[in-house]
């Protein structure tokens, strides 16, 4: 009796002890932007023992185990390991990946997993660039995406996208090296494009061979960028709220000379031509002291004008939800970007001549399951945007523009309140301030709207894994612009500090002139998109079958013109074993109606292969450290049909001219002249592109790296032929005469580790591409340093700088001496200090036969980007470094020659007898047009092979633990972010950006640094 009661005892104590022993964890799962449900919880060493985040957010699980540590899952996040020891409530916090060996990433009209794709794909989630304080997708991606280049030109607001490529560039045609953009599976413009906000987006990817672009055929050439936007997931509602504030100023503000050193070199410049100098001792002594500030001002322009920051706002909130039936992503957001300019206005005119931005996003996207087989998809998009900015004046040119303005040509006000005028130049135009305050805006006004409608319909009933998918989708752009400007300079004086007057300036104005309006429609254009495809994917135990087949047209309207028509069919076929063998073949037989019908339309095909070496027996050994190595290759033939010139560019061209007068009443009469030549053999540009690629996880995934070789050849290019002589009197449209190849590498390599709650991340994404003219129709040249072909697609050309002129070489010229050194054919006569350029045929001078090719083109050809992150509990840290080397660039005119650009401290290098050793500058002149000028000698002197270093990105955030939220609440966090925070170059010549537009004058709206505040709160 006593061992039953024992027994019983002992069967009823075990289990409560043992249920004593275990331990109920709960948390949170989140991203930096919001929970996220549906992620995996596991007990680490018990696979098997887990719980899913609900639609809240969160999860709840009893561990059975001694690990104390929780496995956290999710496809597109790097998995996490947490540790609970001492815990009993969580929240984890994931980054977003897309290195796994189940991530997905998007190609064309479907998804692939990286383990089992054999294209060259580069892909970043839209929560990695969601908090980049910018107003445009493609400026936030430079250093993120191997095989992405990029360059921001401007950074005036609403006009500060950058321009971006794929690979870099492989046409002489300029227009066709732009990329195919898609969003959601239809073409978008590059205005498009940067109308959308980056809240709305779930992944951006770029497809780089033709393994994953020959399915758009005739448009894949220059690789495609591919966008989709978020979607709602079944359960309750989600609603995200983001606010956020920044400051903006430039990047690199120019500086200028003061009056009294601008006087100087003035004088200096003067004696240099053989003139008398413009200023007395008394004029310089006043300008240094400052005692007569209207006689004799000093103003320096670009603080006069400009404002050292501004402001942008940027909010947006967002609902998501749904049931299994009907799911819902609605997302509104609203941004603002104020201009620099400072405010002169009259506060009665109540006109806003300052530049700003203003931009209205709605998107609406609906997944609605109408049977079990039926899925219906709708989606809305509207984008509303307003851009304005002074009337006819560029800002930044006219501040660097000597001709313009002097530091000393006027005071910014005179005594009694009255506006000044620049009496010593050219135009005596009224100050800029006063321009500025009286002279009205240019503003434009754009509405976009997208409507998307698509079915999908599951044919299993015919074969298991078929579906049928039909979609129609429309873009409407109207873009409107309103001028308001007075029709005359407003009133402006000259005030004579001597005897008190003022004297009305030239134009006479004693009165403002009333205001004016015009309008004009800029942009009307309608693309209608329909498609229609089958997809199939099934597995028949371990070979796994994939394949599409398209049909899709596109008809595009624009103004008052006749629709352009697109038409064609693509295709693909996927097969893969055991996730091992991998095979995929893609064409489509596609064109537009650009070209005549007998060669309108192409068919490119790619083929694509990949070894997943990982799997197989032999790798056993190495498993534990290998999870994953893939070899990959491809190769095929994609098309483009962009080119400049007449849209049908087999037809000859005839061109509306000007008026005709005759007879005695001199009677016009419209006429029309003859265009372009017409050629009936004309077609597509074409693309050969071969691509070999290196996928590996290394570390259980902690360590993982995509290195891909691509070569390149672009052939039959659409240029104007070079070798026609223009004795013809008619011109050529463009035509299949050139040749290009293009070759490089790229590549990214993450690491990721964890430090106890300390989680690290680093990202290093790099990319070279060489490029090269193999064939271009030219003239044939008289020498062969002059010939194009065999070098860089836009490769500069230039004279070679040798040194200066001294004046040794000036006496042998006067003399006449046969050693004397080459000299241009040129009115004013070559002086010591000036450029001395090589004589490249040796005929003792400097005309165009002796330019050659100089520095590099202006596209950066190495690329690299370095991301540090790091997360402890809730505060979280990223930063993004991005460099760009191999190019050059020159700045001319009023950017940097003397008396077209105000005075620079680099002016005051200049060359003199006494700084002959070591002048940074030539001899100051006041012509404009002599050996020494960038414009009409563009040499080696002026042109600066650069490289640049960015602190591109910077964001530094706070995440509130659940525990500290109230119950409304299931997300919150507080963040700093920066956008071109800060910039290192390798040179001091040029005050410009190491982004501008090269053989510029260089004085485009200064790029924006951008300090940023946010908030975001997640409600439930």
């Amino acid at each position: 009796m006593k061992h039953i009661f024992f027994l019983v005892l002992l069967a009823i104590t075990i289990p409560l002890t043992l249920q004593g022993q275990q331990k109920v964890v709960t948390g949170t799962v989140k991203d930096l932007n919001g929970v996220l449900p549906g992620a995996a919880v596991t007990e680490k060493g018990l696979p098997t023992n887990g719980a899913i985040v609900d639609a809240d957010g969160r999860f709840r699980l009893t561990l059975k185990g001694s690990s104390n540590t929780l496995i956290v899952k999710l496809i597109g996040f790097t998995q996490q390991q947490v540790s609970v020891a001492g815990r009993s409530s969580v929240d984890v916090v994931l980054q977003p990946s897309n290195q796994g060996l189940d991530e997905v990433v998007v190609v064309g009209f479907n998804q692939v997993k990286r383990i089992t794709n054999t294209g060259a794909v580069s892909a970043i989630s839209g929560s990695e660039i969601r908090n980049v304080p910018t107003a445009n997708v493609q400026n936030a991606l430079m250093g993120k995406l191997p095989g992405f280049v990029s360059q921001q030109r401007s950074g005036q607001p609403g006009k500060d996208a950058s321009d971006f490529f794929i690979r870099g560039v492989s046409s002489l045609n300029s227009d066709g090296n732009k990329p195919l953009i898609i969003v959601d599976d239809i073409e978008y413009s590059y205005d498009q494009l940067q109308q959308i906000n980056v809240n709305e987006i779930e992944s951006i990817s770029i497809l780089k061979d033709a393994s994953t672009t020959a399915i758009y055929g005739i448009k894949g050439a220059n690789g495609v960028l591919v966008v989709t936007t978020r979607r709602g997931k079944a359960g309750q509602p989600q609603v995200n709220v983001r606010v956020e504030s920044g400051q903006q100023s430039p990047v690199k503000t120019p500086v200028f000379l003061d009056s009294y050193n601008t006087a100087v070199l003035v004088n200096e410049a003067y004696k240099n031509d053989g003139l008398l100098p413009k200023f007395t001792d008394q004029d310089l002594k006043l300008f240094k002291n400052g005692k007569d500030p209207y006689g004799h001002p000093n103003i320096n322009w670009y603080n006069a004008i400009f404002k050292k920051h501004s402001y942008q706002t940027n909010s947006n909130i967002d609902v998501s939800g749904g049931t299994e039936a009907v799911k819902y992503f609605i997302s509104g957001g609203f941004l603002t970007q104020n201009g620099l300019v400072r405010d002169f206005s009259d506060p009665r005119n109540e006109v806003n001549t300052n530049y700003f931005f203003r931009r209205y996003n709605f998107r609406s996207n609906l997944d609605m399951q109408a049977t079990k087989t039926l899925n219906l998809r709708l989606d809305l998009t509207t984008r509303f945007g307003d851009i304005n900015q002074p009337h006819d004046a560029n800002v930044v040119s006219e501040v660097y523009n000597f001709e313009k303005i002097h530091p000393y040509s006027a005071p910014l006000i005179n005594p009694n309140g009255s506006y000044a005028y620049a009496a010593d130049t050219k135009d005596a135009l009224p100050t800029l301030n006063a321009r500025l305050a009286n002279g009205g805006y240019s503003r434009s006004k754009r509405t976009d709207f997208n409507a998307l409608f698509g079915a999908t319909q599951q044919l299993g009933f015919l074969t298991k894994g078929l579906s049928l998918t039909g979609r129609v989708a429309y873009a409407g752009i109207e873009q409107y612009s309103r001028n308001l400007f007075r029709g005359a300079q407003p009133p402006s004086y000259y005030y004579n500090p001597v005897d008190g007057s003022y004297t009305l300036d030239p134009r006479g104005f004693y009165r403002l002139q009333p205001y004016a309006v015009t309008g004009n429609t800029d942009l009307y254009s309608r693309n209608v998109n329909t498609q229609v495809f089958l997809t199939y994917n099934r597995s028949f135990g371990d070979h796994n079958f994939n394949g599409l087949a398209l049909y899709n047209r596109q008809s595009t309207t624009s103004m008052a013109d006749i629709p352009a028509n697109f038409r064609g069919f693509s295709f693909k076929a996927g097969y893969n074993y055991k996730e091992k063998y991998l095979i995929d073949f893609n064409g489509a037989l596609n064109g537009s109606d650009r070209f005549q019908a007998a060669k309108r339309n192409g068919f490119f095909p790619a083929l694509g292969v990949g070894w997943n070496l990982s799997q197989e027996k032999f790798f056993a050994p190495w498993s534990n450290a290998i999870s994953l190595l893939k070899l990959r290759g491809s190769y095929g033939v994609v098309g483009s049909d962009v080119t400049t010139g007449n849209r049908y560019l087999y037809r000859q061209e005839y061109v509306a001219g000007g008026g005709y007068s005759f007879g005695e009443n001199d009677t016009q009469a419209g006429t029309i002249y003859e265009g372009d030549l017409g050629s009936p053999n004309v077609t597509w540009e074409k693309a050969r592109k071969a691509d070999v690629g290196l996928d590996m996880n290394l570390f259980k995934d902690r360590l993982s790296i995509t290195v891909d070789y691509f070569h390149d050849i672009r052939f039959d290019q659409l240029v104007q032929k070079g070798s026609v002589p223009t004795i013809l009197g008619v011109g050529f449209g463009p035509t299949n005469v050139a040749k290009t190849s293009n070759q490089g590498f790229d590549g990214q390599i993450n690491y990721r580790a964890t430090v106890r709650q300390w989680n690290f991340n680093s990202s290093l994404v790099f990319q070279y591409f060489k490029n090269k003219v193999l064939y271009k129709d030219e003239a044939a040249p008289a020498y062969p340093w002059l010939r194009q072909t065999g070098l860089p697609i836009d490769q500069p050309f230039g004279y070679h700088y040798i040194g200066f002129y001294s004046q040794e070489d000036i006496a042998k010229i006067q003399s006449d001496a046969k050693d004397k050194p080459a000299t241009p054919l040129s009115e004013y006569p070559i002086q010591a200090g000036d450029l001395k350029y090589q004589d490249m045929n040796g005929d003792g001078v400097i005309d165009n036969n002796d330019q050659r090719a100089i520095g590099k083109p202006n596209l950066a050809n190495t690329v690299l980007g370095l991301t540090l992150g790091a997360q402890y509990k809730g505060f979280s840290v990223s930063l993004l470094f991005q460099g760009s080397f191999g190019y050059s660039f020159s700045v001319v005119g009023t950017g940097i020659e003397t008396f077209q650009s105000q005075f620079q401290p680099i002016h005051q290098e200049r060359w003199t007898p006494e700084t002959a050793d070591h002048a940074a500058f030539p001899r100051l002149t006041s012509n404009p047009t002599t050996i020494n000028s960038a414009r009409t000698y563009m040499s080696d002197f002026w042109l600066i092979d650069a490289r640049y270093i960015r602190l591109k990105t910077l964001d530094f955030g706070y995440q509130l633990s659940s525990k500290a939220l109230p119950k409304q609440l299931n997300n919150a966090r507080l963040y700093v972010s920066a956008y071109n925070l800060f910039t290192w170059t390798n040179y001091k010549k040029y005050q410009q950006d190491p982004e501008v537009s090269s053989n510029s004058a260089g004085d485009a709206y200064i790029n924006q640094r951008v300090i940023n505040v946010g908030l975001q709160i997640g409600f439930k």
